[in-house]
């Protein structure tokens, strides 16, 4: 009797043994594939330089172990060659190092990386790059998913604005800026400061995303609320865009299609061309 159930454990013991060996163990296989997203960019000089339309690539070494590139019209070609893997609650985590080619005007130059992920889908993903020899020490911060409007139109808009008023039309006023701070809230604070026409501030203004393009407010005007130090104003009525004085100085005309700002952030220049109508 006891021989049998003796023999009767060794058998379901076995069994377990086999089962266990037949399970799918966790591997880079799982969680190979493009990230699409977008990079939040940091160093010395400059915090929070969001970029658009990032894509890293991440596949299986025959070894086992992950190989990831990623290469940015901005930040320039990382690669990271091996990268371990460990799998904590179906959260996968990758780290390594490797090297990144950047420069400027055709001086490229290449410099030691390291690189962290944390992986739940392709969908949802953080990764990290660090470069300590550029810039004081870069760091880009990857998240897979479409950019914050609020990040991406920060920054420092140089271009030209288009005054009407009951007494004149047409007015253009060239070498204009508008610096456009990103709150935390998915509002923007908007500082427009003129030799021509005074300084507009607007503490919160909201965004949405009209196809290719970002459209201040609502569709029919302008949400938020401003000051302006000359007598004008620059955020106007719900009901029509009425400035006091009869002045409509409206920036964004000289934003619409055919009359763009270009993007002057730190370690951007005029690359990239964002339209806000």
């Amino acid at each position: 009797m006891k021989l049998k159930t003796i023999l009767a454990v060794a058998v379901v013991a076995l069994s377990s043994a086999a089962c266990s060996e037949n399970e799918k163990q966790p591997a880079v296989a799982d969680i190979a594939g493009s990230y699409e997203g977008y990079t939040l960019a940091g160093c010395a000089y400059f915090q929070n330089t969001c970029t658009a339309g990032e894509t890293v690539v991440v596949t299986e070494n025959t070894d086992g172990t992950a190989r990831v590139t990623f290469t940015s019209d901005s930040w320039g070609e990382f690669t990271i060659p091996v990268a371990q893997m460990s799998v904590n609650g179906g959260t996968y985590t990758l780290t390594g190092s490797g090297q990144t080619k950047m420069g400027m005007g055709g001086n490229v130059s290449s410099y030691d990386c390291t690189y962290t992920a944390v992986i739940h889908s392709c969908e949802k993903a953080q990764m990290q790059f660090k470069v300590a020899g550029v810039m004081g020490g870069l760091t880009l911060d990857f998240t897979t998913g479409e950019a914050p409007a609020d990040m991406l139109l920060a920054g420092t808009y140089k271009g030209y604005t288009d005054a009407d008023c009951t007494y004149f039309q047409n007015r253009y006023t060239d070498d204009e800026s508008l610096n456009v701070t990103a709150n935390g809230d998915g509002t923007l604070a908007v500082l427009f400061e003129s030799a021509a026409w005074g300084t507009f501030k607007v503490d919160k203004a909201t965004v949405r995303k009209n196809g290719d393009n970002y459209v201040h407010g609502r569709r029919d005007g302008v949400a938020g609320h401003g000051r302006q130090r000359k007598g004008l104003c620059l955020y106007h009525d719900r009901r029509e865009q009425r400035c006091k004085g009869r002045l409509l100085h409206r920036i964004q005309r000289a934003c619409r299609n055919g009359r763009t700002y270009r993007h002057a952030a730190a370690g951007q220049g005029s690359r990239h061309r964002r339209v806000i109508t």
